[in-house]
């Protein structure tokens, strides 16, 4: 009788923990910037809600929010979708939490090459002034503030190939989060 009982005490721990999804990866609430920069691929193509400061909606489209963890060197790029719509300016300088799914782009050689065709044949998108691109977009990218679309280029060609040599992997990964919903984070505390 109490193997009986010990085998459906088991039985019913182990059904709790299956049926609730407790596993090793699943995520334990709100995340910040920092954390998923610091291992991006752990959460790719996973849903996730991360807080973090929000230093810029782009002006051209509002589709871009950029949220900041604990330097200006730490950032992430929110992408919204015609069902979410633009992002709201208030947002701006204020604790924002995105939900989502975390995206991996992967830039290669035969990209670049495009890009460099588009840039001669004036066919480029850009997001900033005078051939320069967005200043929050380039932070996010690791550039250096101002840099041409060309400069770009030259950029991710040199950063590909340092990453062949030292990982083996002949492409750049940028990640940006898929949101599905954002709302600014209301601080009680000036209440």
């Amino acid at each position: 009788m109490k193997q009986k009982t010990l085998f459906t005490t088991i039985a019913v721990i182990f059904s709790f923990l299956a049926f609730s999804g407790c596993t090793g990866n699943s995520q334990k609430g709100t995340l910040t910037v920092d954390n998923i920069l610091s291992n991006p691929g752990e959460y790719v193509g996973k849903p996730i809600t991360v807080e973090g400061l929000a230093t810029h909606v782009c002006a051209k489209s509002g589709m871009k929010l950029f949220l900041q963890g604990s330097t200006d060197a730490q950032s992430i790029r929110a992408e919204s979708n015609s069902t979410l719509g633009k992002f709201n300016e208030e947002c701006v300088n204020n604790k924002v939490v995105v939900k989502g799914t975390l995206v991996e782009e992967r830039i290669t050689e035969a990209d670049l090459q495009k890009m460099e065709k588009e840039i001669t044949e004036g066919t480029n998108v850009t997001h900033g002034e005078g051939g320069e691109g967005c200043e929050t977009e380039q932070k996010t990218e690791g550039l250096a503030v101002g840099s041409s679309e060309m400069g770009r280029v030259n950029d991710f060609r040199t950063r590909i190939a340092e990453r062949k040599a030292s990982e083996g992997k002949d492409y750049l990964s940028f990640y940006h989060i898929a949101a599905d919903s954002y709302h600014i984070v209301k601080d009680n505390a000036k209440r």
